[in-house]
């Protein structure tokens, strides 16, 4: 909506990553050259760690794009799985056909593999991200592949990305032995004020217009000490603070717009540090990436009020679990009852409701609110004191029969269909049928529901259900995962 408004091509702090709007700092750019000299030099395993947020997957991204036709790419992002799954992804993301096979034959296949590409003088670069979610034995058995005395294996390069427990992960007894193959560790950091002021400005140009006087320096001084440097936050927060410009018809963000964009996002705070950075919250925001990723959709915002007070649950909702105690809970509980009903109040919207009661906020979510409350005919506007069920998030709403006697898994909703491609890999779907259909949730706003069907019984397929919400990788849980 405010695209128009304030001259822009395109969304300037869209959350998906996207090297077009990469901004180097000085260990951004540092990370780049480890990485791309890690593949490129043969150096063997790079460590790469960074908080949430701070742009990794866009450096995989740009990373992936610039590399030679001579170096064959695995890229994984599902990795709390054992060491049998992952290497059935490498392969399989190296283009490999994989049979119902254990890991004697997947691990024998590999070592084929690299035998045909020794003898093309090709390197192999296995790119994981998220990677403090793997366990300690399949770490280990990932670096036994470097290290095997075959020459094939010297082709290897592996590159580990993830938060900063994967430092703490990596110096564990068990993986001692393999110390001295790990080349290079590097940390990328948080953001300064100066670099936080260049990066507003530099994706402000990239969507189409000069960044210079938009945010004013305070605005940028109070966006910056609120994100403690964080990128995705600083893009969430800039995009509310454009929106409500836009509302109340200013041309410049300034302190009054900014202060008013920190009450709105107040639940991104340092309070809510543990939930942010949380694996899930990646998955919220960015989708099953890319490898990586789930598609997070274009949403746009109502006018609001600003005195607009937070959702308030009617008697039905009193079994609302607060978004706090979802933080702290393992394995995440419906968060209200069957049928719970909510009353809207002025400048809410759906994207905020949701984010209140489910902890999140992508299409999987939205949708299911959509189709559990057909008086909202677009996924932008939701109307103050009308009624609103928000369901609880059952197994039950998952899994359904078909009319071949069999039953199919909803998998997710996604904003785009390559964010499609990774469920459809999922090594717990092999040889199912899967089935998309497209989902108009506004004039401007198309969506894709996965469904994956094939499944004997209800039991087989709620043990898959479960598998795959285990895994963290459907987006209805993905605040739940880990």
């Amino acid at each position: 909506m405010y695209r128009e408004y304030f001259g822009f091509a395109e969304e300037p702090f869209s959350i998906n990553p996207d090297p077009r709007f990469l901004y180097m700092t000085r260990t951004h750019a540092g990370a780049m050259f480890s990485m791309m000299s890690g593949i490129r030099d043969r150096k063997g395993i790079t460590v790469v760690t960074g908080d949430v947020g701070t742009g990794k997957t866009t450096l995989i991204h740009a990373l992936l794009k610039d590399l030679s036709d001579k170096i064959k790419t695995a890229f994984v992002f599902h990795t709390t799985v054992d060491f049998e799954d992952l290497l059935r992804n490498i392969l399989q993301e190296l283009g490999e056909e994989i049979g119902r096979v254990d890991l004697t034959a997947l691990t024998i296949q590999f070592q084929l593999y690299m035998r045909r590409r020794m003898a093309r003088n090709e390197t192999v670069a296995i790119v994981i991200d998220e990677a403090q979610n793997l366990r300690v034995d399949v770490i280990e058995n990932l670096f036994r592949l470097f290290i095997r005395e075959a020459p094939s294996a010297r082709l290897i390069q592996i590159l580990l990305i993830g938060q900063l427990d994967l430092e703490t992960r990596l110096d564990a007894i068990e993986l001692q032995t393999f110390k001295g193959n790990v080349t290079t560790r590097y940390r990328i950091d948080p953001l300064n004020e100066k670099e936080c002021r260049e990066y507003i400005e530099h994706r402000l140009k990239v969507a189409g217009r000069s960044g210079a006087g938009l945010f004013e320096p305070e605005a940028v001084r109070m966006i910056w000490k609120f994100s403690q440097g964080i990128p995705r936050v600083i893009n969430l927060l800039c995009d509310r603070a454009l929106m409500n410009g836009y509302t109340a018809s200013r041309k410049i963000i300034d302190k009054k717009i900014a202060q008013e964009t920190l009450q709105d996002m107040s639940y991104l705070g340092p309070k809510a540090g543990a939930f942010y950075r949380r694996p899930a919250f990646v998955y919220a925001l960015s989708g099953i990436v890319l490898a990586g990723a789930l598609g997070i959709a274009t949403l746009t915002f109502l006018k609001k009020d600003e005195g607009a007070a937070p959702p308030a649950p009617t008697a039905l909702a009193e079994k609302a679990v607060p978004v706090k105690q979802k933080m702290q809970t393992k394995e995440q509980t419906p968060a209200v009852g069957p049928g719970a009903v909510v009353t809207v109040k002025k400048g809410w919207t759906l994207s905020y409701l949701a984010q209140q009661y489910y902890g999140l906020s992508n299409p999987t979510i939205l949708d299911i609110l959509l189709e559990h409350n057909p008086q909202i005919k677009d996924v932008n506007q939701i109307f103050a004191d009308e009624q609103m069920k928000v369901p609880a998030l059952t197994e039950e709403m998952f899994i359904g029969p078909d009319a071949d006697g069999r039953y199919h898994i909803y998998l997710g909703t996604f904003g785009d269909q390559r964010s499609l491609q990774a469920l459809k890999k999922n090594p717990l779907l092999r040889g199912k049928m899967f089935s998309t259909t497209r989902r108009i949730a506004a004039s401007d706003v198309l969506w894709y529901r996965l469904n994956v069907s094939g499944f004997p019984s209800r039991e087989e397929a709620s043990q898959a259900f479960r598998s795959l919400k285990k895994q963290g990788v459907l987006p209805a849980f993905a605040a739940s995962a880990g």
